[in-house]
């Protein structure tokens, strides 16, 4: 079944900007499962801000990876003659026009300074990470996967009979969400959360309710709410608890999700 990547509900979108013209443009996955790489070209842009959460400093823009449910907040200066693109990359390698803008008259005879940073939204300290206590979060399932079975609605299923459910993937051993939070954490815990991606496929892990830091070997990345795990990759997030509820931890590629990818997180 063929289908087709839209811009604001349209394909082959057009935007008529202005030479020099400095735009804000926030761009959304909200594909089910699609994964967009995006660039510009005779833009030049600037990332501000990733899943709402401003950056520290902002940072030139190059290629975009967006998984479903990310987002990404540019400035960006039109610096095209004649049309400037969005311009989107399939997996086989081939380009594919997202965007087109085309340039009707001129903004400015000059162009602006770089933007500096936009400022920090509330609660964005994310002190004692370095002492978080560690999860481990593992992923099982899918086709090429070879798991045998999981655990669904407390018992024990082979995989056969597991898509006899509509279950196809598993988290620690376990298919669909359970009466058992993933962890429980008290009111301003620090929490490490180890995914391991043992599937043949990418997932993109969404946490409800608070955002995160993806532990890197330099340090800490920047605050999000959804971190694309590519197949057999292991990455570690940490994240404050600092919203009390009960709040999903999930694959957003909602299939997935529906059909055993999803767990949850009970915090205070």
């Amino acid at each position: 079944m063929a289908t087709s990547a839209t811009c604001n509900g349209q394909y082959d979108a057009v935007m008529p900007v202005k030479r020099n013209e400095r735009l804000r443009l926030r761009l959304m996955n909200v594909a089910n499962a699609r994964i967009f790489t995006l660039a510009l070209q005779d833009l030049e842009g600037w990332v501000m801000a990733l899943d709402g959460m401003p950056l520290a400093q902002p940072e030139v823009a190059g290629t975009l990876t967006l998984a479903p449910g990310q987002r990404v907040d540019l400035i960006v200066d039109v610096t095209a003659e004649e049309e400037a693109l969005l311009v989107r990359t399939e997996p086989n390698g081939e380009g594919w026009v997202q965007v087109a803008f085309p340039v009707r008259g001129q903004a400015t005879a000059t162009r602006r300074p770089a933007p500096i940073a936009l400022p920090p939204n509330p609660n964005m300290a994310t002190s004692g990470l370095n002492d978080a206590r560690p999860v481990e979060l593992l992923m099982e399932g899918g086709a090429m996967g070879g798991m045998a079975g999981a655990t669904y609605q407390g018992q024990a299923l082979g995989m056969r009979e597991l898509v006899q459910q509509g279950q196809f993937w598993a988290f620690n051993g376990t298919s669909g969400r359970t009466d058992s939070p993933l962890t429980r954490a008290s009111l301003g815990e620090a929490v490490k959360v180890r995914i391991n991606n043992q599937t043949a496929f990418a997932h993109a892990m969404h946490l409800h309710g608070m955002h995160f830091r993806e532990v890197l070997a330099t340090g800490y990345g920047p605050m999000r709410d959804t971190l694309l795990v590519e197949r057999g990759e292991i990455r570690e997030v940490a994240f404050v608890a600092d919203n009390p509820g009960k709040w999903l931890f999930h694959c957003h590629m909602l299939g997935h999700a529906a059909s055993g990818m999803s767990s949850w997180i009970d915090v205070g």
